[in-house]
């Protein structure tokens, strides 16, 4: 308990020094808050850090270099509010941006190409996409172009939409050659798993939550290509990847060892040319690094329920909703609870580090006993159910030679921007984004009628 309380007094006095503002700017958002929005996107080509801010009635493009100095500016109408929202953007090679704006269902796309020089817009094209017989997964950025990803239904297909300098370009991405099977051995569909499973968005460069993790069917955006894992098989990772230039589709498979109790849960996280493996049952946690190129093993540990976990850098730790997070005694009663929940893990590089969270996430049923009064006076002691959103975890260190580290992890720029909104309720419409090796925060302030833009780091260094 002394180290929760001295962590929560650390990130509070150190939140100065983890982050400072970088820009602010007059602006006046109007009312009807569901047409308020602000976007902060980065030109890969030439590190231009643009900010979309819209009401209802304007749009205003903030234009910053790579020094993050404002180097232009636009305001201007906003197209007809049946597009209420920007769902994506992309950049041409002068450094313009389009913005796609859609309709609440996403079906109707609106895509305006805007020149901050000329203070003009062209290229104004509308997109009614049908989605018949499809289900959006998911949108995304990449290469200064954006994407939406559809699965087909009834079919073994993904349909990948390719919006770019205002143009749209369709592309089936076909799995019916391949070859699916759960843990049992017995056939499935991709259609199914996907069904069953859907698919999570990785954050390849930011901090992702554990409850990402824990999902088996994980989309990661990477340069050039995007990588689709799939864990619905507890005896291996099977992998997908997508190059975005030829949309050839390459599959890999990555076996995971068996544990001496065959009913095991597991999952994976990909992480720069590695593939991390988990698995877990109530008497074993087992833990695997593999090269994603050659499938070669870099590291293991098994550890029984009777052993202390030699790669954990926390304590084991059980956080219930609402509550202080509480701290286990021993593996094997962390690990009776884990086998209840979702397992995953997670995995983030920072300046000096590599932080890895393994554990579980879901819904745990709780029983109370309730004292009600009967008619004769008499207690009776009843049964309530409470279902608690339930997490269980621990977290290792370990440096870029994957060697662990006997230390604790610094706070997180993710912990310095959370502290920062509970103690301003000014801020609104947050955007954050990953910028070099430092997160920004921008939003708009609702007290001075401005947007700013704040930088954030990862531990206690004050590096600017």
């Amino acid at each position: 308990m002394k180290k929760i309380i001295l962590f929560f007094i650390l990130i509070q006095s150190s939140l100065i020094f983890s982050q400072t503002v970088l820009a602010t700017y007059p602006l006046e958002l109007k009312k009807a808050k569901e047409f308020k929005q602000i976007i902060n996107a980065e030109n890969i080509s030439t590190h231009d850090l643009f900010v979309f801010a819209s009401d209802k009635e304007n749009l205003t493009i903030l234009k910053y270099n790579s020094a993050l100095f404002l180097s232009n500016q636009y305001s201007l109408p906003r197209p007809d509010i049946s597009y209420k929202q920007i769902v994506g953007y992309s950049f041409n090679t002068e450094g313009n941006p389009t913005l796609y704006w859609s309709n609440q269902e996403l079906n109707k796309i609106l895509a305006v190409q805007y020149d901050l020089n000329t203070k003009s817009t062209s290229s104004i094209l509308n997109y009614d996409l049908q989605f018949f017989n499809q289900t959006v997964i998911t949108r995304f950025q990449e290469n200064n172009a954006f994407y939406i990803l559809a699965k087909k239904e009834f079919e073994e297909k993904l349909i990948l939409y390719v919006f770019k300098n205002g143009t749209k370009e369709e592309k089936t991405l076909d799995f019916t050659s391949f070859r699916f099977k759960n843990s049992r051995n017995k056939a499935i569909k991709f259609s199914q798993i996907l069904d069953a499973l859907p698919v999570e968005k990785i954050e390849t460069s930011q901090f992702n939550p554990l409850f990402k993790g824990a999902q088996k069917t994980k989309l990661y955006v990477l340069k050039n290509r995007f990588l689709l894992t799939f864990d619905h098989n507890d005896n291996e990772t099977q992998g997908f990847d997508i190059d975005l230039a030829t949309f050839e589709i390459q599959e890999k498979n990555f076996s995971k060892a068996s544990t001496k109790n065959y009913v095991s849960l597991s999952n994976s996280y990909y992480h720069e040319g590695k593939i991390y493996q988990l698995k877990v049952n109530a008497d074993e946690l087992l833990f695997e690094i593999k090269d994603y190129k050659t499938a070669e093993t870099i590291k293991s540990s098994l550890v029984s329920k009777t052993d202390t976990i030699p790669f954990k850098s926390s304590p084991l730790m059980l956080q219930l909703d609402g509550q202080k997070p509480k701290e286990f005694k021993n593996t094997a009663k962390f690990l009776n609870q884990l086998v209840n929940l979702d397992v995953g893990l997670t995995v983030y590089k920072t300046s000096n580090s590599i932080l890895i969270t393994l554990g579980g996430t879901g819904i745990i049923q709780f029983t109370d006993v309730v004292n009600s009064l009967t008619s004769s006076n008499q207690f009776n002691g009843d049964l309530m159910y409470r279902e608690v959103p339930t997490t269980v975890y621990f977290e290792s260190v370990f440096d870029k030679k994957l060697d662990h580290l006997k230390k604790s992890q610094d706070p997180l720029a993710v912990d310095f921007i959370s502290g920062f909104e509970q103690e301003h309720l000014e801020v609104t419409l947050p955007s954050i984004i990953r910028y070099k090796n430092y997160y920004i925060l921008g939003y708009y302030d609702s007290y001075t009628k401005q947007y700013t833009m704040r930088k954030f780091i990862d531990g206690f260094e004050r590096t600017f």
